[in-house]
């Protein structure tokens, strides 16, 4: 009796909170798994704010999944989206008051408030899990704007409030050689933080490459300027070598991202929508390298590791990221890639026309190489993280 006590104090009952659909995010996914495999329960609520979803109520892997709507909110809307959030955090408000759990787990701010008032109100602990430097995405699709400048403050210190009152602080990036990561920027706030990478496992012990040199984006699509700097650049290479283009994914600026490259058909582009994440391997298979390369305007770039990254290298292909960077700094220690500045079309077309020659000048068997590029191991992966994950649940359970 004592042992079932002592069992049942230590295993959590945990709510986590994301604004995405979850078709699954593999982040919050993941976690979730590790946590569920250690005995945990955890039910994760998402946002479905455009109503994508047919299943609302599922279960994937042991982990329940709620997806709660409420009116068509769409992407970009700066009002309506703030107004649909607010609706979702007063649902599920209502859901924990109906069905209390030990830890609210609030993946990135948009959500924190929730795991704060369940704090405030002596129900259970608040864990915020800070995926990206939330505050700059305001800024992304006009980085000048005063207005945008005024919303990216406030919800900088929103940021800080919420860091220095978490019984635990996930961060997605720590510092690496010179360059700082998420850990460093909260440190200076005096919030500690246990930096979980969004790495990957190795999908499997083989991996093909086409034929024609393509490269790869999948993911979200929400930097135009990404892209129409990556047609600049192709466009400067002779139309005899041009590579191919694989993208699939979806977001707030798909439709233009789409139309802009409809407006180039000199270029060779296969362009679909979303995907699960069970297709990656596939969808990698398709093409030669990936493409990392964001805009820096933003303003987080040089402090984040895409999860594009971990899951290029766990299906076997290297990328090209951004040059001075925690992305650059990564790769270069672990020979996954290569680096360039991304404000310089020039040299993007230059690093991917020496890419083109490099591959069109190795014979078939050594394109059957697993590592035409030079060989590298996934030597970051996700069973280390979730190790990381457990021991720190298991800190904050503790009395």
């Amino acid at each position: 009796m004592i042992a079932e006590e002592l069992f049942d104090r230590a295993m959590a009952k945990i709510a986590m909170l994301v604004s995405n659909r979850h078709d699954p995010d593999p982040r919050v996914q993941k976690e979730a798994e590790a946590l569920t495999k250690a005995g945990h329960s955890v039910c994760i609520y998402a946002y479905d704010r455009l109503h994508e979803i047919n299943t609302q109520n599922e279960i994937i892997n042991g982990v329940e999944i709620k997806r709660i709507r409420t009116n068509l909110v769409p992407y970009g809307k700066i009002w309506k989206t703030g107004k649909g959030l607010r609706e979702f955090r007063h649902i599920v408000k209502k859901i924990l008051l109906e069905n209390p759990v030990d830890i609210v787990h609030c993946h990135d701010q948009d959500t924190c408030s929730v795991g704060l008032w369940w704090k405030k109100q002596g129900r259970g602990k608040f864990v915020f899990d800070a995926h990206d430097l939330y505050w700059t995405w305001l800024l992304l699709p006009n980085p000048k704007s005063l207005i945008r400048k005024i919303g990216a403050f406030i919800l900088k210190k929103r940021d800080k409030k919420y860091a220095q009152n978490a019984d635990l602080l996930i961060v997605a990036t720590g510092q690496i050689g010179g360059k700082m990561g998420y850990q460093e920027i909260y440190k200076k706030w005096g919030a500690e933080s246990l930096v979980i990478l969004n790495a990957e496992n190795k999908y499997s012990d083989s991996w093909t490459y086409p034929e024609k040199f393509t490269i790869g984006y999948f993911g979200n699509l929400r930097d135009y300027n990404m892209f129409k700097s990556l047609i600049d650049a192709i466009l400067l290479i002779d139309e005899n070598e041009r590579p191919h283009l694989r993208i699939a994914g979806s977001g707030a600026a798909s439709k233009e991202i789409t139309e802009l490259f409809e407006k180039v058909p000199q270029i060779n582009c296969n362009i679909t929508g979303r995907y699960s994440h069970s297709q990656l391997k596939s969808l990698m298979d398709e093409t030669t390298i990936q493409y990392c390369l964001y805009s820096r305007k933003r303003g987080n770039i040089e402090f984040t590791i895409p999860a594009k990254l971990f899951s290029s290298i766990a299906c076997g292909k290297k990328a090209i990221v951004n040059f001075n960077s925690l992305t650059s700094e990564i790769c270069n220690e672990n020979n996954w890639g290569w680096s360039v500045n991304e404000e310089n079309v020039y040299e993007i077309s230059k690093l991917i026309e020496e890419l083109i020659h490099e591959w069109d000048s190795l014979s078939d068997e050594e394109k059957k190489n697993q590592y035409p590029f030079g060989e590298f191991e996934n030597n970051i992966n996700w069973d280390m993280q979730a190790e990381k994950l457990i021991d720190a649940y298991n800190k904050i359970r503790t009395p």
